[in-house]
């Protein structure tokens, strides 16, 4: 009995024991245990990976595999479970120990709905291909055009920053280019309406930018959309209180790389090497033995004495460039208005003296609903912008003579050997000024009606005006033989565009039908003016007094199309199917008419298909496959990038003095030089597309893989006429064009828990293009650089194969060479280098461009990174045009030829060429322009609410970022500006620190 009785205790002991163990931390600490499994709502298998927090702090834990968890809280706490792509739940606790949890599929996130053109559709209803940038990543990007948030980050897209002015814009193409002189850009469109190419809204007033790329997408804008569609869909008010929003940075620019410029010793050594071209016995002797002093100029000597060593291009430019942005916006709304207001101030100021570019804006947005069945609503955009051009950078001089003299005043003429005036007169605006302002209005209104349950009607009417002014000024200056002119020419435009569209929009059980019906009606009119005068009297107004130039001088004349006048009409219909949201069918039809062309309408249709094999039954226990969905699209489109009055011809004015008896009269006549043409219309462009759409791993891993094919036909070309037509050339619809590539896009959710969460974006794009056709049957048009097989855009030119050495002397004048000159490759071995040797060497198109963009977030801080790579593409290096084998301008310091150097870079000094007469020095332009660059570095921080609560703040955020900085590629580590320049060297690239703050009140 004893013995029992101690069992008893040991046992209750036990179970006291345990009982204090486990209730204690929730007596003392308010803490439970808490265990639980997450599962789907749909089919109620496993969330691996599920975030668990605990509301108002940051520890959490997730699921494991089995969608299992267990978390320490207290038993008031609140639970707040998430996943991606389902709808978060938040479980109050209550001292429960064991809580289970259902998360139901977040629809709204998976059925993302996008723009299409004339409506919208849930993102996976799309029967074609049409890539989507969204919010953040537009206002991420700090550039005065919001285009750029494409470069990298759409498969298909490929886009250069043209040059490194302020302000300067892109070229686009998306797909490739088709035609060989009407326009490739793309169809910019701003909220349903024709924008232009000119985008100057903030990015931070765009919602939404989608790209259209198919023929079954783009179909819907008919004639204008063989070249690509890019929808821009501004933001609009919110329902619910007033919201502030202040975002700001300031960026710090200098080049993006530096060219490696002769300095003083290599210049010396240039023109020793020199002598000794016309003196060959000095190239055994020390370069002591030289005669340096008589070779150069006075302004020369007298810097090779005093150790002159300037740099001409630190000269040309300030220490350092600046990029601003300021901008302010409310929105809000009422239970049936939502408004939205916003202003912006963009200032980029070159780090190229009088370089710069001002932007103003502001934009204004109201939506209201009155009733149920009406609403209308209206939308500004105002802008006002300068755009300053500065003076390129110039490589003339070399550093053995000085800008300035010993009082500090600018030489005129630096250096007698090189008469050229000192470039720094041309880089103050007091002597030299280009200016160009824009002022642009950009209004819509609209009224929608619901007709009937599913039946809406939308008119919208748009007037978008555009005033530009350019004025160009060249003042005169002591010391130099030129007089002050000046020129100014105007462009003012408007165009309005009437667009009415009824929707249908139905279920039938599993039925789902959206029918579209619209007429849109377009007209544009352009008027242009030009003034120039010379020997300006009062030259300090400069542009603003042409008159008061000498009136020998003075010309007021028209612009080569002063005026210009375009009308388009257009019948639109689109029908969308689907069968249980598993099969879809889109069919699309649009007529144009245009009164530019002598065959004005055309018809433009579109069908396309896809098939959601994820929603099938067979595909229901194959968990990895998150989503799957098969596109198939075919389809016609136009390309509307005709001039008015093209057509017609063209006409070359004359005068001619008469003698009618004794008198002489001037008589002024006109006759043509291109025929009338009545064949011109549209240029036209089938294309197909196939598409895969996936997801894997309840889409941690999704993405979307292209083919395309394109073929262009009836392309516009210039065809030259015999002499005896009396014309010249005629306007035909003769080339072809054919295209074709793969897209690949690829998304990743690699980490996601409570506290950390990364994300990874990859675009892929391969795509090749030719010559298929061209007039006349033949195989290439030299002239225009068209070759039958070839992309439309080659280097055709001789092929530098080394340098002729001294063993090859013997061959060398064969081809009248010497050693030291640049050996070309005989093509056709007849001994003789004419233009029967020139061949295609590459293209400036890309075998392939990618992008990498990689986001962290970390408690409240946030980091990512974006990597673009253009990869396969010849450059035309201006840099290497900068080579003087006379010595009379500064060159690069380069590898050149000398009997004791056999190099076979660069070839000899040679006293017989100049850097401009010396044909064959083109070919040492061409290099390969294949580049990586990391395109930007963001470091940012928010302030936990708590913090910015008790100012007043909803949020804030403070980053620091890094854009353009850094390049790795041949052409780069040679010591080049940007390859993304294409090998300009005038305005190099900038690269920028930045800093900036997000706020929200």
């Amino acid at each position: 009995m004893k013995k029992n009785l101690i069992n008893f205790r040991k046992g209750e002991c036990f179970r006291i024991f345990t009982m204090l163990f486990l209730f204690l931390p929730v007596t003392l600490f308010g803490q439970l245990n808490i265990t639980g499994t997450v599962t789907d709502a749909s089919d109620g298998s496993p969330l691996p990976g599920a975030n668990i927090i605990i509301q108002g702090t940051t520890q959490g834990t997730v699921t494991d595999i089995d969608g299992n968890y267990s978390i320490a809280a207290a038993s008031d706490a609140v639970l707040v479970i998430s996943y991606m792509g389902y709808l978060s739940e938040a479980v109050n606790v209550q001292g429960q120990t064991t809580i289970n949890v259902v998360l139901t599929p977040d629809l709204a996130k998976l059925d993302e709905v996008v723009v299409i053109g004339y409506g919208t559709m849930k993102k996976s209803d799309l029967t074609g291909a049409v890539s989507s940038i969204d919010e953040e990543d537009i206002k991420s990007i700090k550039s005065s055009n919001a285009v750029e948030a494409m470069q990298g980050k759409v498969a298909g897209v490929d886009m250069t920053r043209s040059d490194g002015r302020a302000g300067s814009g892109y070229s686009i193409l998306i797909r490739g280019a088709r035609s060989f002189s009407a326009s490739n850009a793309p169809l910019y469109i701003v909220d349903g309406v024709d924008y232009g190419s000119n985008i100057d809204i903030n990015p931070n007033d765009i919602a939404s930018m989608e790209v259209l790329k198919d023929a079954s997408s783009t179909a819907i804008y008919g004639s204008r959309g063989a070249n690509g569609i890019v929808l821009i869909t501004t933001k609009k008010g919110t329902l619910g209180k007033p919201v502030v929003s202040f975002n700001t940075y300031y960026g710090y620019t200098t080049p993006l790389g530096k060219l490696p410029m002769g300095d003083r010793d290599y210049f010396l050594q240039m023109i020793r090497d020199l002598y000794r071209t016309s003196h060959p016995a000095y190239w055994d002797s020390a370069d002591s033995q030289v005669p340096i002093e008589s070779l150069l100029y006075p302004e020369e000597l007298e810097g090779y004495e005093n150790g002159t060593n300037t740099d001409w291009v630190g000269e040309q430019m300030k220490d350092h460039g600046s990029q601003q942005d300021y901008y302010l916006s409310i929105t809000g709304g009422t239970e049936n208005t939502a408004y939205s207001v916003s202003v912006n101030h963009f200032v980029e100021d070159n780090f190229i003296p009088n370089d710069f570019y001002k932007r103003y804006s502001l934009k204004s947005n109201i939506d209201t609903k009155i009733g149920k069945l009406f609403e209308i609503g209206n939308s500004n955009f105002i802008s006002y912008s300068m755009l300053n051009r500065g003076q390129g950078l110039n490589y003339n001089f070399n550093p053995l003579v000085a800008p300035y003299d010993s009082a500090g005043n600018i030489i005129t003429v630096p250096n007698s050997r090189v008469p050229f005036s000192n470039m720094l007169i041309d880089q103050d605006p007091d002597y030299n000024d280009t200016e160009t302002t824009n002022t642009g209005v950009f209004s819509s209104f609209y009224g929608q009606v619901n007709l009937l349950p599913g039946l809406t009607f939308r008119s919208s009417f748009n007037v978008n005006l555009d005033f530009v002014r350019t004025g160009d000024y060249s003042g005169d200056y002591e010391g130099l033989d030129r007089l002050a002119t000046a020129s100014l020419s105007a462009s003012n435009g408007y165009r309005w565009t009437w667009t009415n569209i009824l929707t249908y929009d139905k279920m039938f059980n599993d039925h789902h039908v959206v029918a579209t019906a619209a007429t849109e009606t377009r007209y544009g009119l352009t008027e242009r003016y030009y003034q120039y005068g010379q020997a300006l009297m009062l030259s300090e107004f400069k542009w603003f007094a042409i008159r008061s130039g000498d009136p020998a001088y003075l010309s007021i004349t028209e612009d080569d199309l002063p005026y210009s006048k375009a009308t388009m009409q257009s019948y639109i219909g689109r029908l969308h199917y689907s069968y249980k949201g598993r099969y879809l069918a889109t069919v699309t039809g649009r007529y144009d008419g245009a009164s530019q062309l002598v065959d004005k309408w055309d018809f433009f249709p579109s069908a396309s298909i896809a098939w959601k094999i994820s929603e099938e039954d067979f595909m229901k226990n194959i968990e990895p496959v998150s989503m799957l969905k098969l596109r198939l699209g075919y389809g016609q489109t136009g390309n509307s990038s005709v001039s008015p009055y093209q057509s017609l011809g063209s006409t070359t004015t004359y005068q001619l003095y008469y003698e009618f008896g004794t008198d002489e009269q001037l008589v002024t006549g006109a006759y043509r030089t291109g025929q009338l043409s009545t064949l011109p219309r549209w240029e036209s462009s089938s294309a197909g597309n196939i598409g895969l759409d996936f997801g894997f791993l309840r889409n941690r891993i999704s993405g979307t893989v292209e083919l395309y094919k394109v073929h262009t036909y009836d392309i516009l070309q210039e065809v030259s006429l015999p002499p005896t037509s009396a014309v010249t050339t005629v306007l035909e619809n003769i080339g072809e064009t054919k295209g074709s590539g793969i897209e690949i896009t690829l998304n990743s959710v690699n980490i996601s828990t409570p506290q950390f969460k990364w994300t990874t974006n990859i675009t892929f794009s391969r795509s090749t293009e030719e010559i298929t056709a061209l007039a006349g049957g033949v195989t290439q048009d030299v002239g225009n650089g068209w070759f039958v097989g070839e992309p439309i855009s080659v280097y055709y030119d001789w092929e530098k194969i080394g340098i002729w050495q001294t063993e090859e002397e013997e061959e060398a004048a064969m081809y009248g060479s010497d050693p030291g000159d640049i050996k070309l490759r005989d093509v056709v071995y007849d001994s003789v280098i004419n233009d029967d040797d020139r061949v295609v060497l590459g293209t400036p198109r890309p075998k392939w461009t990618g992008g990498l963009n990689s986001t962290m977030t970390y408690k409240n801080l946030d980091f990512s990174f974006f990597i673009f790579a253009r990869v396969g593409h010849m450059v035309s290096d201006g840099v290497i045009g900068m080579w003087s084998p006379d010595c009379r301008e500064n060159s690069m310091e380069r590898d050149y030829w000398t009997p004791n150097n056999p190099t076979n870079e660069y070839p000899r000094v040679n006293p017989g060429q100049t850097r401009s007469g010396w044909s064959e020095a083109t070919t040492l332009r061409y290099t390969d322009g294949t580049f990586v660059k990391v395109k930007d570095i963001t470091l940012g921080y928010t302030l936990p609410a708590s913090i910015s609560s008790k100012a007043a703040m909803s949020s804030f955020r403070i980053y620091v970022s890094a854009k353009n900085y850094l390049c790795f590629g041949k052409y780069f580590t040679q010591g080049r500006y940007d390859p993304e320049g294409g090998g300009g060297t005038g305005f190099p690239s900038p690269k920028m620190l930045i800093v900036g703050a997000n706020v929200t009140f």
